[in-house]
């Protein structure tokens, strides 16, 4: 089969999961605090992680200096970790639809942060798309609408745009300073070492939660959220990064805010408004120039 075709089909498979994310943790916060979602699912990765890790014959860690720990270390612990830490914390304040479009902006930081370590040049039909994409955020903040689950709020908004950079950064860092050790150590990294950190949240938050009480399909949607979003999300993500330039996998958040308003509103009965259609529309814009003109 031809290469292209199986690279392009795995980052759309990785789109795929990523949007299907929203809803399983729309549908795990009905019943899971946040805090402790985000304990869960670092669990469910970090043991995967370890199990994927396990089953290499040849370690992928091939370079042992402190500057590939270093790397290992941003990109997996801080790029991989913190980044959904903010994704869980904004999603359970807001909805689908602005987390997903807030999320779409991601090629646009993507671009601003290549241009200002020196991968991009940053042109003025740049700015200008990056300058409408960020009017249609706002635009967000202006066309609020209630959903089944909860109104957005401007603190679910801004982790979520926090999210964004993170994201954003770790792309354009992890196409700067590639790591020899490859993107199965980034993942054992970020997800252990998270697994690690949350421990002791896990702990804290679970002692007084009755998990009894939670049903299946929670826990089907933290199983979800810790595998397929999670693990096989981030190793295509890491595959096709070291495959294609850094802007191109990034304009494919182009689909996702698509696929998972599709998803919410029929799965989760968020509500569609014309307003907010508008919005997405000046986003998709906004980055449909900046990426026009990279």
């Amino acid at each position: 089969m031809n290469p292209h075709i199986v690279l392009y089909s795995l980052v759309f498979l990785m789109v795929l999961c990523w949007s299907g994310n929203y809803v399983a943790a729309k549908i795990v916060f009905r019943e899971i605090p946040s805090v402790l979602v985000m304990a869960l699912r670092t669990m469910v990765s970090g043991a995967l992680m370890l199990a994927i890790f396990a089953t290499q014959k040849e370690k992928p860690i091939k370079n042992r200096t402190r500057r590939e720990l270093g790397l290992l270390i941003a990109l997996g612990l801080f790029g991989i970790t913190l980044n959904q830490l903010f994704w869980t914390l904004g999603v359970a304040r807001t909805t689908v639809v602005h987390s997903s479009m807030i999320m779409a902006t991601t090629p646009v930081w993507v671009l601003l942060i290549a241009g200002l370590i020196g991968l991009e040049r940053i042109t003025p039909p740049k700015l200008g798309g990056m300058a409408l994409a960020m009017s249609g955020v706002a635009m967000l903040q202006l066309f609020k609408s209630q959903s089944a689950n909860r109104a957005p709020t401007l603190l679910g908004d801004f982790f979520v745009l926090l999210c964004a950079l993170i994201f954003a950064a770790m792309t354009a860092f992890g196409k700067r300073h590639k790591p020899l050790s490859g993107g199965i150590a980034v993942n054992a990294v970020g997800y252990v070492g998270g697994l690690l950190v949350f421990l002791p949240v896990l702990w804290l938050a679970g002692r007084g939660f009755e998990f009894s009480k939670v049903t299946t399909a929670a826990w089907l949607g933290i199983l979800y959220m810790g595998a397929m979003s999670s693990v096989t999300g981030y190793l295509i993500y890491y595959y096709a990064l070291a495959r294609m330039s850094a802007s191109r996998i990034a304009a494919f958040q182009y689909l996702q805010p698509v696929f998972a308003t599709l998803m919410a509103v029929f799965m989760l009965g968020e509500e569609l408004t014309a307003p907010l259609i508008a919005a997405g529309g000046v986003i998709i814009a906004g980055v449909y120039i900046t990426e026009r003109f990279a």
